[in-house]
């Protein structure tokens, strides 16, 4: 490399100031005042940069998870709508008369071919007879005494829950186990 190379590679790499003494001068104060007024704002700035890129990345994550529920949950409404269908499917079975089998067996058929593409589509019913009472998916009627059963546990399913996937769309509604009152 040549010296002339070497002296304009140096000044490259250093800040551009108008207000810079030449070369071999010493610095004022108040240009090392304004050096160190410079560089903190460039500490600063950096600082400005580095938390909006974060914040950045924080609401595509965001944004994503968002767009993950709704395109996993997008058919909840349409499985509220359809929970009634099958509770009507179910009480039509305890009151048929089992006089007409054929009709009754197409009936069941239709049922379970509903029930099995509503679980494909992650529809679970929630099951609360006898189950641990969890408010987070039952729904307490009301308690009833009992020494046949443990105390805070569903003693009778009054209404199935549904839930899809892990959200719960109808929690179960269960009369609840309590200790008998003693006297």
């Amino acid at each position: 490399m040549n010296p002339k190379s070497q002296t304009s590679e140096a000044t490259m790499n250093e800040p551009f100031d108008e207000q810079s003494p030449q070369a071999g001068a010493s610095p004022a104060t108040g240009d090392a005042d304004r050096l160190a007024e410079l560089q903190a704002r460039v500490a600063s700035l950096e600082d400005s940069l580095l938390r909006a890129k974060a914040e950045s990345q924080n609401i595509q994550r965001r944004a994503t998870a968002e767009r993950n529920d709704a395109i996993r949950f997008a058919n909840a409404e349409l499985m509220r709508t359809l929970i009634p269908v099958l509770e009507d499917f179910d009480r039509a079975f305890a009151a048929a008369d089992s006089t007409d089998k054929s009709i009754l067996e197409g009936t069941r058929l239709v049922h379970a071919n509903l029930v099995k593409a509503l679980r494909d589509f992650g529809l679970e019913p929630i099951e609360a007879a006898g189950e641990g009472f969890d408010p987070s998916i039952h729904e307490a009627l009301m308690h009833q005494p009992t020494d046949e059963m443990l105390p805070g546990r569903g003693m009778e399913q009054v209404t199935r829950g549904y839930r899809l996937r892990e959200r719960v769309l109808r929690p179960a509604r269960v009369i609840v186990s309590k200790a008998p009152e003693s006297s």
